[in-house]
């Protein structure tokens, strides 16, 4: 039974004529104003979930400040824009080394290593570059690939640098999400 059969059922019958002409039509009225609020309120259910959000993403966005400085002004899709969503709501990380390795994945630097610095002590080989008790904190995140590298040209300024290299938005956010008490460095494979 639809919505339209169902509402002069409700009516009493010796008061109203259920199949008459006006009835119907008030019905039809009825049920198409019903259809439009069922219609809301499975949108309004949809959308408190960030990951089916369509009509409401910009306001899930508002409300967790994105996109942000890390997204580089780059246009996202709907996908990416809910990944970024969901990623901001999961929480400000850890401070373990594989959380920071699988988030450099998810932004498609898959096989990165990390290497941590510290006081050059006794324990060390002979060799090892002498570093003071400032390293204590600071890491270097090895990638394979740079997204982008820059060459100096003839063309270029006489102060440009030869090369530059590397990947803005990952910096960002690894920056973002790194220990606090920490320091980071990027090393990139040419």
């Amino acid at each position: 039974m639809d919505i339209v059969d169902a509402i002069p059922a409700l009516l009493p019958p010796v008061a109203y004529d259920v199949r008459g002409l006006g009835v119907r039509r008030e019905a039809g009225a009825i049920a198409a104003v019903l259809t439009s609020a069922e219609s809301g309120a499975q949108t309004v259910l949809r959308e408190q979930q960030p990951d089916r959000a369509v009509v409401g993403l910009e306001d899930w966005e508002r409300n967790y400040a994105l996109p942000d400085s890390c997204s580089g002004g780059v246009s996202q899709t709907l996908e990416q824009r809910r990944t970024a969503l969901r990623q901001r709501i999961a929480g400000r990380g850890d401070l373990s080394r594989g959380f920071m390795i699988a988030l450099a994945a998810t932004i498609g630097y898959a096989g990165a290593t990390i290497e941590e610095f510290g006081p050059t002590t006794c324990a060390h080989p002979c060799d090892s570059p002498v570093l003071g008790f400032e390293w204590i904190g600071v890491w270097r995140m090895n990638l394979a690939q740079a997204t982008s590298i820059t060459e100096a040209t003839c063309e270029g300024a006489s102060d440009a640098p030869l090369r530059v290299f590397g990947n803005t938005q990952l910096e960002c956010v690894i920056n973002r999400r790194k220990p606090a008490h920490t320091l980071v460095m990027f090393g990139y494979a040419s």
